[in-house]
């Protein structure tokens, strides 16, 4: 695995950050250039906190071995994409430039409205008559030598383009060059499923396994620096909170963070991966994305426990959506409690956590995040915190309840030494929070069960 988000540089620091339930959130940079106290144009206030890249957003250039220097107006999320590719490899004790081709696939989520390349090419173009127009318009006497003295002025201020910048702009690329780099010669596919992007990719992954296309397969996703372009289209479906932190599962809720960051895995066949004494971190026993009647994510759930061939209530972690949605985080809730039911003594209880609290809520990665949270957590033996509210939600405060959250770290205790430990990570899109100017009555969900790896009981 490999993974950056907000103040973690790797799996390592994105993992002690959990256990010690640090908040990654800081005050938007000047990049994010968002004018902070003003309303948007929603009329709706702009998050205060984000969970940033920062540094964290950069690549090793000689590694990736660049044909040029990089220009500005290229997509930079390109090379952080390959970088974190190449560090899931190194994580797996594989070559990311190996001498020979590696039969295995490649899949990434990514499908943000605007980067560097895209914008650079409508300011050489669009913008760039708008501008010249606008001008006119105030100096209609204007010389015409003049103003092609300002068109020349504008384009020297730019980004010089260029059609490999032009390409890389596209997000169908990204798969494809990670492939190149690493010599996959398998299916390499971009997918965007919105928030439920991870599951999408690691769907893919494990699909190009089990069918014998592939015998490794690199899955990730990544959410880039967030612009203002991007959180201003983005704030009219989803509700930004006013506070300093997120506090997932509290008992009361004003909307949520974004963070940026992204995850890599390498997956493979578990028989091959105990031939070649991998580590395994977790193995996955399904993968499910369906629909919500009436909002209501249990049937996807029920799904995914059928699919893995396991009892719902052999599940002891459940890593939630946690949005600090208000209305998402209730039906969530709910069909956690509709599923677990009432505790009984003797019986087996969940624990609930989201590490949306740490990094944000980092879009297309949530549910890559969660993963790695999630498998750490088996690999580790360790239920890990989330950070706590001063007051939670009844339903994982209830007594009577067989869902509890995680406000402390606790050792991963089973009672039946038969029974691995497993790990449920909970993905919703925004599709119920009015996406088209009225409100919908149905949602996506999307479920990955993880399970321990036997050879480390």
């Amino acid at each position: 695995m490999s993974c950056r988000f907000a103040g973690c540089a790797g799996v390592a620091a994105f993992w002690e950050a959990v256990r010690e339930r640090a908040t990654m959130l800081t005050p938007p940079g000047p990049e994010a250039e968002l004018p902070i106290g003003q309303t948007n144009i929603f009329n709706r206030p702009y998050p205060s906190r984000i969970g940033q890249l920062g540094d964290l957003y950069a690549c090793v250039p000689s590694m990736q071995n660049f044909p040029r220097q990089v220009n500005a107006g290229e997509n930079q999320d390109l090379y952080f994409a390959t970088q974190l590719a190449f560090d899931a490899l190194v994580d797996a004790s594989m070559p990311p430039r190996p001498a020979t081709d590696v039969r295995g696939s490649v899949r990434v989520g990514y499908a943000p409205p605007f980067n560097a390349a895209t914008v650079n090419w409508l300011q050489h173009t669009a913008f760039l008559d708008q501008t010249l127009d606008t001008i006119r318009r105030f100096f209609p006497n204007a010389p015409e030598d003049a103003m092609d003295a300002v068109k020349t002025k504008l384009v020297e201020s730019l980004p010089s383009p260029d059609a490999a910048s032009f390409l890389i702009g596209s997000g169908y690329r990204f798969a494809s060059w990670i492939a190149r780099e690493c010599r996959f010669s398998g299916a390499a596919t971009t997918m965007d499923a919105g928030v439920l992007t991870g599951a999408a990719v690691l769907s893919a992954a494990v699909d190009d396994l089990c069918t014998g296309r592939a015998d490794t397969a690199i899955a990730g996703t990544l959410t880039p620096p967030l612009n203002r372009a991007h959180i201003e289209g983005l704030s009219g479906a989803v509700p930004f909170s006013l506070r300093t932190e997120l506090h997932p599962f509290a008992r009361e809720q004003d909307g949520t963070l974004p963070g940026e960051g992204g995850a890599f895995f390498v997956l493979k066949r578990r028989a091959d991966a105990l031939r070649d004494h991998d580590r395994v971190y977790a193995l996955v026993r399904s993968v499910v994305t369906g629909h919500n009647p009436d909002d209501d994510p249990s049937a996807v759930i029920a799904e995914a426990t059928a699919r893995a061939e396991v009892p719902v209530r052999s599940i002891g972690l459940i890593e939630a959506d946690g949005s600090c949605i208000r209305d998402a985080e209730q039906r969530e809730l709910a069909a956690i409690q509709r599923l677990w039911g009432e505790h009984r003594p003797g019986a087996p209880l969940v624990g609930v956590g989201s590490v949306k609290g740490n990094i944000g809520h980092t879009l297309r990665s949530s549910m890559s995040a969660g993963l790695v949270k999630a498998a750490m957590a088996l690999y580790t033996k360790v239920l890990p915190p989330q950070v706590s509210a001063a007051k939670s939600a009844e339903e994982v405060s209830n007594l009577a309840s067989s869902a509890y959250l995680l406000d402390e770290e606790r050792p991963w205790i089973t009672a039946d030494s038969a029974t691995p430990r497993r790990a449920a990570v909970l993905g919703n899109n925004f599709d119920a929070i009015n996406p088209i100017g009225r409100t919908s009555v149905a949602g996506r969900s999307a479920v990955i069960i993880l399970e321990e790896e036997p050879e480390t009981r």
